[in-house]
């Protein structure tokens, strides 16, 4: 049998398999498995292992709870999404094991400490959805609320893009991704989030209005497939930010 610390860190780790999880463990996050692996190969740290109970060994990677934002920086310019796992009780009073719980996801679109940031450019998050004739685009900088959405003719869509240089492109993993710049990481997702009527009740929801002819797009439901996810987006993976986007 497992561990109860390695049970817990599989169960949160499932929910999240697409982004390194930091796994807070007194002073250090700590990262296992393949994550360890990917952690010591990007970034230069010694890989070690440890116990998971019966005699078997598992690949372990940790740095300093301290020192997190350079190191999470250095993953982020590389294109990795990052799961923030913290614990979020108290060790003294807990019985057993502490409750860890993933706070948020770090994405190359979704980042807001300023020590990460080009303080002379837009960090865009972007989604882009087409329907061969034309094309939606949404866009947000968490960092400052800008949020906004378009729709125009397909052949638009590659200048659009390379006019925003979005820091991270969100796209339909049934669609072929449009072509961006190398510095852009493109994020696949699954196709119900650019579904129209759940896109637009996900706006709905999240201005807490019955109508979307106030912010101009009512009619335009390719750019509604796209803010749709952008707002989803963000709603999974992180637990403040989306309070800021109006």
């Amino acid at each position: 049998m497992t561990t109860p610390a390695r049970r817990q860190y599989l169960r949160l780790k499932k929910q999240h398999q697409d982004a390194v999880m930091l796994f807070r463990m007194g002073d250090f996050y700590e990262t296992f498995d393949d994550d360890a692996r990917t952690l010591s190969r990007e970034l230069d740290i010694a890989l070690t292992s440890r116990s998971a109970g019966q005699g078997k060994r598992i690949p372990l990677a940790g740095i300093p709870y301290h020192a997190l934002d350079s190191y999470l920086a250095r993953l982020i310019k590389k294109g990795y999404k990052v799961a923030i796992c913290e614990q979020v009780s108290d060790p003294a009073l807990s019985k057993g094991i502490v409750d860890r719980e993933v706070v948020r996801v770090v994405t190359p679109g979704t980042v807001i400490e300023d020590s990460l940031l080009d303080n002379k450019a837009n960090n865009y998050l972007a989604a882009a959805y087409s329907d061969g004739d034309d094309a939606g685009i949404a866009y947000v900088d968490i960092t400052t609320s800008e949020f906004a959405t378009s729709q125009f003719p397909a052949e638009y869509l590659d200048v659009e893009l390379a006019r925003l240089s979005p820091a991270e492109l969100l796209v339909s993993e049934a669609d072929n991704p449009p072509e961006v710049e190398s510095s852009v990481t493109v994020t696949t997702v699954e196709p119900e989030m650019f579904h129209r009527e759940w896109a637009k009740d996900t706006l709905l929801d999240h201005f807490g209005v019955a109508s979307l002819e106030a912010y101009g797009c009512e009619n335009l439901p390719l750019a509604i497939r796209a803010a749709g996810a952008v707002v989803e987006y963000i709603s999974r993976t992180q637990k403040t930010a989306l309070s800021q986007i109006t």
